[in-house]
């Protein structure tokens, strides 16, 4: 099966309902940045959909199409999207596309450092942890990003598979720090796999 014809049928399939879709947010927002595709942003919505999660960890805001996606997918039932996010300018941007997709009263917005943050947050409080911040951190935050996730919760990763796919722009010690992610994952005690849409995502949910 050749991918790219088959992720191309399947956006023309779903175009009406991307919402909001990954070039539109960027558009309104007047920002670019590396975003999730929205083949990822649509699975996301149907686990969380599924799951009914009330509080979600995002580490790595950007310029916020993740979290306003996922805020979109759990307001209706009373969900929150934490998201930890170190540039304050990008943070200003972000909480005007909040508005704008009528999502801000479900997003919480802390802005620092999240090798500082992370330890300093309960463990079990969140049933959803996604990670989508520098790569060459993935491997050094999982010991938290596993702690902070209550059992049976999720942990969502994107761009898992950069080693393989030689990402424009990645640097060596990028792939190298998501190989590392990828192989240490499998030594904490959760049911994993990575699926091979957008440039990689992994999907765990902690046993215990």
């Amino acid at each position: 099966m050749d991918l790219e014809k088959a992720t191309d049928y399947i956006a023309e399939i779903y175009k009406e309902t991307d919402l909001p879709a990954a070039e539109d947010y960027m558009a309104r927002s007047g920002l670019e940045g590396p975003i999730i595709e929205d083949e990822i942003a649509r699975l996301f919505k149907v686990l969380l959909k599924l799951m009914q999660p009330k509080r979600i960890l995002e580490i790595g805001m950007n310029i916020g199409f993740s979290t306003a996606s996922m805020a979109l997918a759990v307001k209706e039932f009373g969900g929150r999207v934490t998201t930890i996010e170190s540039d304050p300018d990008v943070v200003e941007f972000a909480k005007r596309s909040f508005e704008r997709e009528s999502v801000a009263d479900s997003i919480e917005i802390i802005i620092g450092d999240a090798f500082e943050v992370l330890p300093e947050i309960e463990s079990g409080s969140y049933d959803v942890v996604f990670q989508d911040s520098t790569k060459r951190g993935y491997p050094k935050m999982l010991p938290d990003c596993f702690r902070i996730l209550r059992k049976g919760g999720l942990l969502l990763v994107d761009d898992t598979l950069w080693p393989v796919m030689r990402v424009l722009g990645a640097s060596d010690e990028s792939n190298k720090g998501i190989d590392e992610f990828n192989r240490a994952l499998l030594q904490y005690n959760l049911e994993s796999t990575i699926l091979p849409i957008g440039e990689g995502c992994t999907i765990a949910v902690k046993l215990s």
